[in-house]
């Protein structure tokens, strides 16, 4: 005679409990993926810049922390309506070659918040490779970013910008200006009227 099997509920036990771990699993990570997306929103796609810059005025600088951010001029700038919307910060800083640094400008927003553009005055980085971060797709990457910006490869929190491959040190060398500039901007003109 066949012996029948029977059902034993307690046999499933272990299924069902491994399929609720899994939906709370599941629910966990999209759940905190959409959380720091909210998060993040701002850093995450570049924004138009409102101003047009008709005219600028250098600013007297003798008297800050030029060295600690390697700041080399400011001028403010102004659109048609004679509103100060943005700082030009000139810089250096150091990338692949250390011998000569990099030399550049950042344009921050008066409010400290967002880069409106940057340029490469001169740089002496190795040829074919990190020469590649005075090329328009590159810099054009930083216009319009929240700040601060930090490379693809960090986990800091920031405006992503995209590594030059096989340029990470130069690449890097941009994104510490572009900070600098900010952080200079930041502890010597914003104050909080320009911050709201």
């Amino acid at each position: 005679m066949k012996k029948q099997a029977h059902f034993n509920p307690k046999s499933f036990k272990w299924v069902i409990s491994l399929v609720v771990m899994i939906v709370i699993s599941a629910g966990v990570i999209f759940g905190s993926k959409a959380i720091d997306d909210m998060a993040n929103k701002k850093y995450n796609e570049p924004v138009e810049i409102g101003f047009t810059i008709e005219s600028t005025k250098d600013v007297d600088i003798s008297s800050m922390n030029t060295a600690g951010y390697n700041v080399k001029s400011v001028q403010e700038a102004y659109d048609a309506s004679n509103q100060l919307v943005a700082y030009i910060v000139e810089l250096t800083t150091i990338g692949y070659n250390q011998e000569v640094p990099i030399e550049m400008t950042s344009i921050i927003s008066a409010d400290g918040t967002l880069v409106c553009g940057i340029d490469i005055l001169h740089q002496e980085e190795t040829e074919y490779l990190g020469v590649r971060i005075e090329t328009p797709e590159f810099k054009d990457k930083f216009t319009g970013r929240y700040l601060p910006v930090v490379l693809s490869t960090s986990t800091t929190k920031g405006s992503t910008i995209d590594v030059l491959s096989n340029s990470t040190i130069s690449s890097q060398a941009v994104v510490d200006g572009v900070n600098n500039a900010q952080s200079f901007v930041a502890e010597n003109f914003v104050t909080e009227d320009t911050a709201e």
